[in-house]
């Protein structure tokens, strides 16, 4: 077992006791909860932790139907998804609601940060989501009475939308930091569980620049390219590459914001290069494979604990032959 794996199994041995008051009070806070779209999703997550708990407990009574690999899925339910459930425990009453400015003010410092944003002078300082699903910014930006000193605000909604506006006005980020409600825990890139890991082992990318370091022909370049390239064998580090790159443009899409939505277009932009750079990299690699080339011997190793002699009388490496200009085929 793991060492990750032995840490979940001890706190979800030291939870489980205190399982049914955690789901109680996590109940009872999603009572207070304001209308929102993760209000369900979340009533739906502390079914599933108390159903898991169930299933571990009847575990820990004897019976037989519920088997170790079940209960291992239990630890893993629990580790990713407990600090979820403490958070809500320990809430009474309902949320703090947050800053409002007056119409007028509003008004005002809502203009104001729109026309910063357009001309990139907005000191983005952290985004989070309130318990009514709003998400809130704080922002620097000058201020509106004396433009040559920053001030901070608190905005609600996507700072590069139309609909953004301007909540509260403070003259500091720790002003601002406490007046923000508290932050509720963000959601997950894929509901249905992490994204799946490409099955089968790679070497690291450090290894493989190690095995090119130490060569001595090439076909062990070719080898180690071989570990690159898309390969219906298996995957590879250029496919990996291409996954991590769709995986930052679904989150960045996931964000919901025009931000996101940019860079996700940018990031399936780099998608398509990678493919350039895979058939590229097909070509190296059969050209080295097409290759008997061995290092010269004169490329020995210096010595690591003595300090080598000059050479004596040692005449440089001839420079390389030109190559042959190609033959051009005389018209008949």
């Amino acid at each position: 077992m793991s060492e990750q794996h032995r840490q979940e199994e001890a706190e979800f041995a030291a939870l489980l006791p205190h399982a049914g008051l955690l789901i109680d009070c996590a109940r009872a806070a999603l009572a207070f909860q304001p209308p929102a779209r993760h209000v369900a999703g979340w009533s739906l997550l502390v079914d599933d932790l108390e159903a898991a708990a169930d299933l571990a407990l009847r575990r820990l009574a004897g019976e037989t139907s519920v088997d170790r690999a079940t209960v291992r899925q239990c630890h893993v339910t629990w580790a990713r998804r407990a600090g979820f459930l403490r958070d809500l425990a320990v809430q009474e009453g309902p949320p703090a609601a947050g800053p409002e400015l007056p119409a007028a003010e509003e008004a005002r410092w809502t203009a104001h940060a729109h026309d910063v944003r357009r001309r990139h002078m907005m000191y983005l300082y952290e985004s989070r989501y309130d318990a009514a699903g709003r998400q809130l910014s704080v922002v620097g930006v000058p201020d509106l009475a004396e433009p040559a000193e920053d001030c901070v605000l608190i905005a609600a909604g996507d700072v590069d939308s139309a609909t953004m506006r301007v909540l509260g006005r403070y003259d500091s980020h720790g002003q601002a930091l406490a007046a923000l409600p508290p932050a509720v825990q963000p959601g997950v890139l894929h509901p249905r569980g992490r994204f799946p890991r490409s099955p089968g082992a790679l070497p690291a990318l450090a290894d493989l620049i190690e095995d090119v370091a130490g060569a001595t022909q090439s076909q062990t370049v070719a080898e180690v390219l071989g570990y690159l390239v898309s390969d219906s064998a298996g995957p590879r580090h250029l496919s990996q590459l291409s996954d991590l790159l769709a995986e930052c443009a679904d989150f960045a899409l996931a964000t919901e914001t025009i931000a996101g939505r940019d860079l996700s277009v940018r990031l399936r932009g780099l998608l398509v290069q990678t493919d350039v750079l895979d058939r590229q990299l097909r070509q190296a690699l059969v050209a080295f494979e097409d290759t008997i080339a061995v290092l010269p011997p004169h490329r020995t190793p210096q010595p690591r604990h003595i300090k080598a002699p000059p050479a004596v009388g040692a005449a440089p490496p001839p420079p390389p032959a030109p190559a042959a200009p190609p033959r051009v085929p005389h018209r008949l």
